[in-house]
């Protein structure tokens, strides 16, 4: 008898498995509503896009839907690809004001360049549920700052609120200002990059101790800027004024690196320059008041006036809007398109632009076959604030619109919760 209970019990995980897979893999469709691939399909209106495995099978017109197929009816919705954050805290801060929960800071701490977020990034993060109920699907996960120049590495992240939500590894962070002053930053910079070059070619005779032994930087934070100076990892350097963008600029061309602007306030000042240079930038377009001596030029036509120079650009809100308010890279992106910046360049600038410029676009950044299902249906315009996400799809999964956020909020409102828990 027990045995036969045993064996009864076996049959039924081996179903369960197999439904399970199967339930994995059933293709989930879309249909009816306009969709914005940003691909080489344009705009299509009742178009379909089908999803198997976490990814894009098919997007385009007259397209079939199998049978027994998941359907989404965008009828009368938006569909667009998921957005993105260029340099977030998500995964990293969960209460900016107590230590025990942010984990994105090397200060007081030997790493610098060797810092990485990836060891510490919290899957079951409430923030990142928040801002993907909100229409964003993954960002990047960046160091906040280190007791030196260079803060250490992000990462790529979906907002899938499981393990697997680091996808790569993302760019190497630095700030030149924490040398104290422009001189001593880039001075400092092209020094440790100097004596980088000079470690990695003369490895083995600097670990037996041939070497000269007054490097700035230890060899652990040297070995993680490697992969930097052999231009295989981005370089986001943090300057706002013309003349730091413009040695920024120098920096590339001098030690062939892959560098990204991050701030560039006065990027519209020397826009034909970084068009020339072919160097991308991230910035805030609600940053129109100085907030140091190196932004005093700051403008809400900044976007703008990027655009029309043809550098490539993508919007990257800083403050509450890195973390707990990630999601408003869409207001950002609304409030550039009342600057002057057309309507699509501001869409591409949270979905495609960032994915190009951190070279994930084979994965992300548009709806096209092949890619990552990382798709929203909105109810009105994406750009507007009065809109809402109707569905937020990250890796093929429907997710629901729920947080710790909205379930508190039902709480106290007395409303009856809807029987899913909350991931």
């Amino acid at each position: 008898m027990r045995k036969s209970f045993l064996k009864i019990l076996i049959i039924a995980a081996v179903a369960l498995s197999v439904g399970g897979n199967l339930a994995s893999a059933k293709i989930l469709a879309i249909k009816g509503g306009i969709i914005h691939t940003l691909g080489k399909k344009g705009t299509l209106r009742n178009g379909v896009i089908l999803i198997e495995n976490g990814r894009i099978k098919r997007v385009g017109a007259n397209i079939s839907i199998p049978a027994g197929a998941e359907v989404i009816d965008a009828t009368g919705k938006i569909v667009v690809p998921g957005f993105m954050h260029s340099g977030s805290y998500l995964g990293l801060s969960e209460i900016s004001l107590t230590k025990d929960s942010n984990e994105h800071s090397a200060k007081k701490s030997p790493f610098s360049a060797a810092f990485d977020v990836r060891y510490g990034l919290k899957s079951n993060s409430v923030v990142v549920a928040d801002n993907r109920r909100h229409g964003l699907t993954h960002a990047i996960s960046q160091p906040s700052g280190s007791d030196g120049i260079f803060s250490g590495s992000g990462a790529v992240i979906s907002l899938t609120s499981s393990p697997d939500m680091v996808f790569a590894k993302g760019p190497m962070i630095a700030n030149p200002a924490k040398a104290g002053n422009r001189n001593l930053g880039w001075g400092k910079i092209r020094l440790i990059l100097d004596q980088v070059i000079y470690y990695n070619d003369n490895h083995s005779r600097i670990m037996k101790g041939e070497g000269p032994g007054d490097f700035l930087l230890t060899s652990y934070n040297m070995d993680a800027l490697v992969p930097v100076i052999k231009g295989r990892q981005k370089l986001v350097l943090m300057v706002d004024s013309v003349d730091d963008i413009r040695q920024a600029i120098a920096l590339k061309k001098d030690y062939g690196l892959d560098v990204i602007i991050s701030g560039a306030a006065e990027g519209w000042q020397v826009a034909r320059e970084l068009a020339a240079a072919k160097v991308p930038v991230l910035i805030n377009p609600q940053t129109n008041l100085p907030s140091s001596f190196g932004a005093l030029a700051s403008s809400f036509h900044n976007a703008a006036k990027l655009a029309k120079a043809g550098v490539e650009f993508a919007i990257s809100p800083g403050g509450m809007a890195r973390n707990h308010n990630a999601f408003m890279v869409a207001q950002m992106a609304g409030l550039a398109v009342a600057h002057g910046l057309d309507w699509d360049r501001a869409l591409r600038a949270i979905t495609l632009n960032p994915a190009r410029i951190f070279g994930i676009d084979k994965s992300f950044g548009s709806i096209e076959k092949g890619k990552i299902a990382n798709i929203v249906l909105w109810d009105g315009d994406p750009l507007e604030v009065t809109s809402n996400v109707a569905h937020v799809i990250v890796g093929g999964k429907n997710y629901p619109l729920v947080s710790r956020r909205t379930l508190l909020r039902d709480r106290y409102l007395g409303l009856k919760n809807k029987p899913y828990a909350f991931h």
